[in-house]
């Protein structure tokens, strides 16, 4: 994400001097060896000069955090510093108790289940969505006011739609709508594959069907389950922090799943068509309601 939006950037602004840090060396060197950054940044000072300088932290949540408590001195002459996390109560919360005043918070609704700068797409945000914070109370702050509608513009210039939330309100929805589907393409992917791999439950070890069978079974799988579950490709360390740092919504949005799940269960088990049909013909209005 970080090369994605460095590289949109310099697609939009060629002027503009990019700068990027990643705590891996190679990743910095593919950034300049196709000049999609200018430079490299040294996160023990301060992270921008004289001017205006805008700081994005493209990393996964828990380590947002971590670096706000390790290196607060970096922010210290940054005109506006946002990021891409897609956990903000936590990392808001953080920035504000290590006095980064300057922190407003994104969350572009948008990226891939690869990683790395070579997977950068200067693309990727075209027409997306992206959630900004705004708290009831930043609408009384002129100054808070001020650096939120910068970096509301900062990611429309980039062709993003921005939606404006509390950070409350966005880790509530954003369970159900972007958290829990990565969790149901987990779950969905380890219940399928375990029976393919014929899984012994009971002490949780694979027991390889011979060559032939294990062919013939993987060959059962279809378009439907790789788009139902390639997001479950994506990075497990990511998703181990946002699971954690969302957990009281993500386990709310998955007791709402389960007790859906038993719902249709049930209806299976007992053969009722009629109810099964309305159940489904319902779910289906609900999604034309709402327009997806």
């Amino acid at each position: 994400m970080g090369a994605s939006i460095a590289g949109a950037v310099r697609k939009k602004f060629p002027e503009t001097n990019i700068k990027g840090y990643d705590a891996v060396k190679k990743n910095i060197d593919y950034c300049l060896s196709k000049d999609i950054i200018d430079g490299a940044a040294n996160i023990e000072k301060a992270g921008c000069g004289g001017g205006d300088c805008l700081i994005i932290m493209c990393i996964p949540p828990a380590a947002i955090v971590s670096f706000f408590e390790k290196h607060p001195a970096f922010f210290i002459n940054a005109t506006l510093v946002t990021d891409i996390g897609s956990v903000k109560n936590g990392i808001t919360y953080n920035a504000e108790a290590n006095n980064i005043s300057n922190f407003v918070g994104s969350h572009p609704m948008c990226g891939s289940d690869k990683t790395g700068p070579e997977n950068a797409d200067f693309s990727l945000f075209d027409g997306k969505k992206c959630i900004v914070i705004r708290e009831n109370a930043d609408l009384t702050d002129k100054r808070r006011t001020a650096k939120i509608e910068q970096t509301a513009g900062f990611w429309e210039s980039l062709n993003m739609n921005v939606i404006f939330s509390t950070a409350e309100i966005h880790d509530d929805i954003t369970a159900y709508t972007s958290h829990l589907p990565h969790l149901i393409a987990f779950l969905l992917s380890d219940a399928t594959l375990s029976h393919i791999f014929n899984k012994n439950k009971d002490n949780n070890k694979y027991k390889y069907r011979d060559e032939r069978e294990f062919a013939l079974l993987t060959g059962f799988i279809g378009s439907g389950f790789k788009d139902s579950t390639r997001i479950a490709s994506s990075s497990p360390d990511l998703w181990t922090d946002i699971f954690l740092m969302n957990d009281e919504n993500i386990i709310s949005s998955l007791d709402n799943f389960i007790t859906s799940a038993n719902s249709i269960k049930g209806l299976i088990e007992t053969g009722d068509r009629e109810g099964l049909n309305s159940y489904l013909k319902k779910i289906c209005g609900e999604r034309k309601e709402a327009g997806i």
